[in-house]
């Protein structure tokens, strides 16, 4: 009963290899006669059914391809695949062992994800564009006090390295290396606290930073 409640499909197979459990997103997302799948099919089958019904990935050489999946899962070994359907959906599968000698196959309807994932990207490309038009140095850090965004006047105004700052270094990091330009302790300390501190007590602060280069920050 709970596995008929979830959104990720479930194959059970015994360890002949024939079906012996499917719940009702599996049979929703590839679309199958629940007749037939209580027919216990072997899962080369399966595989066949889908081919001729359009509903698996679109491949070179079928055979090879089959062959290949069911040897991950005959091995022993666990398998992870992605499967771009003809359709347009992405289903992510993976696939585990059974004590008895079985499998337990895991399908997932990814397609939507995968679209919010790809508008995300494009709204943060977009950010970044924005942010690099700028002249001044822009830095936007996580609650965690990691940062997120930055654009390349930041880099210029305090000489840093792009891939240090692309790996999401936390503040503490980035104020260690800006301190060899300007080593005030009390003024990193009250920017370190305006961006980590307890949401409730953060404030703006604002200031200059007239560093030993007669630069005015």
């Amino acid at each position: 009963r709970t596995l008929h409640r979830v959104a990720t499909g479930v194959a059970i197979f015994g360890p002949e290899r024939r079906l012996s459990f499917f719940n009702e997103a599996y049979r929703k997302i590839f679309q199958l006669d629940a007749d037939w799948l209580a027919s216990n099919p072997s899962d080369g089958e399966i595989l066949d059914r889908l081919r001729e019904l359009s509903r698996l990935p679109q491949v070179v050489n079928y055979r090879d391809w089959k062959v290949k999946v069911l040897a991950a899962n005959r091995n022993g070994s666990d398998f992870e695949d992605w499967w771009h359907l003809l359709d347009g959906r992405t289903i992510h599968v993976m696939a585990e062992q059974r004590p008895d000698g079985g499998v337990t196959y895991l399908y997932d309807d990814v397609t939507e994800k995968l679209a919010l994932e790809s508008r995300y990207n494009a709204l943060i490309d977009a950010q970044r564009e924005t942010l690099d038009s700028l002249k001044e140095g822009v830095a936007v850090f996580a609650p965690d006090g990691r940062l997120q965004l930055f654009n390349s006047s930041l880099l210029k105004i305090w000489r840093l390295a792009r891939p240090m700052l692309a790996e999401g270094p936390h503040i503490q990091a980035i104020i260690k290396q800006c301190t060899g330009l300007f080593d005030d302790g009390k003024t990193w300390t009250e920017i370190d606290r305006a961006v980590t501190g307890i949401s409730e007590r953060r404030g703006p602060i604002d200031g200059q930073m007239v560093r030993p280069d007669s630069s005015v920050i």
